[in-house]
Order: structure tokens, then C-alpha cells, then sequence
């Protein structure tokens, strides 16, 4: 759970969150740039990339304020929502990988 102190942004927590957001940006790029050049990823992207992007911008702003919040039953409230759209967002990107890989599978 969030430390009681979450007015800073130091806050270990808030920082994994960051970078879990991060990640989750990253591996939503990496499939669009596939998509470029593959069209079966390109549908796949086509279908739920608004979605995943529309999550990526709310989890966004949680943590804006996350890193601002003073109390910490909001501060709780608030990195259980971030910790529930990350799992969204991961689990929707990962039913998208496998377009990816059938596109890789003559490398190995």
C-alpha cells in the first residue's frame, strides 16, 4: 500500500507506477511501429489502440494526482485505480503481442 506520506513524489510506489506507465507507452509504440510495416499487427493495433491510449492518458493523470495527494485513504484509492489499469492496459497489449511474434516466428 501507499506510505502515509504521499505528497511526494518520491514515494517508491509512485515511482513503480511511473515506470510501469512508462513500459506500458513503450510496448504500446513498439507494436505500432510493427504495425507499420505488418498489417495483420496493424489491424490488431487498429482495433484497440484508441482504447489503450484513452487508459494510458487516465492513468496519466492519476498519477498527477497521486503525486499531489495529502490524503492517504485518496492517496490508497488512487494507486489501487492505477494498479487496476495497468493490469488492463498490460493484459490488453499482451493479446496484442501474439500478431507480433507470428510475424517473428522464422527468426528462431
Amino acid at each position: 500500500m501507499l506510505e502515509e506520506s504521499t505528497n511526494s513524489a518520491h514515494n517508491p510506489e509512485i515511482e513503480n507506477i511511473q515506470i510501469a506507465a512508462d513500459l506500458l507507452r513503450r510496448m504500446l509504440l513498439e507494436l505500432k511501429g510493427l504495425g507499420a510495416n505488418y498489417p495483420r499487427v496493424h489491424f490488431a493495433m487498429s482495433n484497440s489502440e484508441h482504447a489503450i491510449r484513452r487508459r494510458l492518458d487516465m492513468l496519466s493523470g492519476i498519477i498527477g494526482l497521486l503525486t499531489a495527494a495529502q490524503d492517504p485513504f485518496r492517496a490508497r484509492e488512487l494507486g489501487e485505480r492505477a494498479r487496476a489499469l495497468i493490469r488492463q492496459i498490460a493484459g490488453e497489449l499482451e493479446q496484442l503481442a501474439p500478431e507480433a511474434e507470428r510475424r517473428f516466428d522464422w527468426i528462431t
